[in-house]
């Protein structure tokens, strides 16, 4: 018997290898812990929509921790079950800006994605949706009238720009002096939720529900929003290709996420344990 109650997964760079998809071997050892009575939920910066898919494909029971830990959605029900969307009086004076400065943006909507520019992003996302069964389909919306979008919840937002150095600028001068938790996902993108919501405090949030303590969850992780997960849970667990800086907040070092680190990391330390 594992001494770990429940594992949390970050997707991209963690979960998923560099082509999107789950290894065999990771879906087996995920599996044999799921058999050991070892929950497994998801953990990710993506919109529900875009995590559904392969929550599916593990065939999980659990909510997932979507788009930063700015909600958790219950893909059972389909439904949000708690979170705090951004606040609208820096949503108002920070769309103003990105408008002018034509940023690309994605709006994690309770009903879809919604996107000024991004044509890039938004192609790869339509492509793959078409693949999918239409239970999984994502909602695309384009950004006729962004002011509509302020009558609803606008849980995180995502701000793209091909030149690093013209984002980071956007960031010092209009961001920063905003009320909002910002991760960079990449040089060329940032994300934006409501101050307060974080994987780790999601992620402790579902854990109280459960009754299970943040000492016996593994969280698995690559990227700066993974680190308030690192800084609660029993054990963490950086990925091979994870930067130095998330590292420093783990307890150990798995493979790269291209070469099974999950599954090693669970049949070493957690299914061992």
């Amino acid at each position: 018997m594992s001494k770990y109650q429940a594992i949390a997964l970050d997707m991209d760079g963690t979960l998923l290898t560099r082509d999107h998809q789950i290894s065999a071997a990771t879906r087996a050892a995920l599996a044999q812990a799921r058999a050991a009575g070892i929950k497994v939920l998801l953990a990710t910066g993506r919109h529900y929509m875009t995590a559904r898919p392969f929550h599916h494909e593990l065939a999980l029971d659990t909510p997932i921790i979507c788009s930063n830990g700015a909600y958790l959605y219950d893909p059972g029900q389909h439904q949000i079950l708690t979170g705090q969307p951004l606040a609208l009086a820096p949503l108002t004076t920070l769309l103003t800006q990105i408008k002018a400065q034509q940023m690309g943006a994605l709006f994690h909507l309770s009903d879809g994605i919604g996107y000024l520019s991004c044509e890039e992003h938004v192609a790869r996302m339509r492509n793959w949706s078409a693949t999918l069964p239409d239970h999984l389909t994502i909602t695309l919306l384009p950004a006729d009238d962004v002011a509509s979008w302020l009558q609803q919840p606008i849980w995180k937002l995502e701000l793209f720009h091909p030149d690093p150095a013209h984002l980071h600028h956007f960031m010092a001068q209009v961001v920063e002096p905003l009320p909002l938790t910002c991760d960079w996902a990449t040089p060329y993108a940032v994300e934006l939720v409501q101050p307060g919501c974080s994987k780790g405090n999601r992620l402790a949030q579902w854990a109280a529900s459960q009754g299970i303590a943040m000492a016996d969850i593994v969280a698995f992780g690559d990227n700066n929003n993974d680190i308030s997960m690192f800084e609660q849970v029993g054990l963490a667990v950086a990925m091979g290709n994870a930067a130095s800086q998330v590292r420093a907040y783990a307890q150990q070092v798995t493979a790269d996420h291209n070469e099974d680190g999950i599954a090693l990391a669970l049949q070493r330390w957690v299914l061992s344990a």
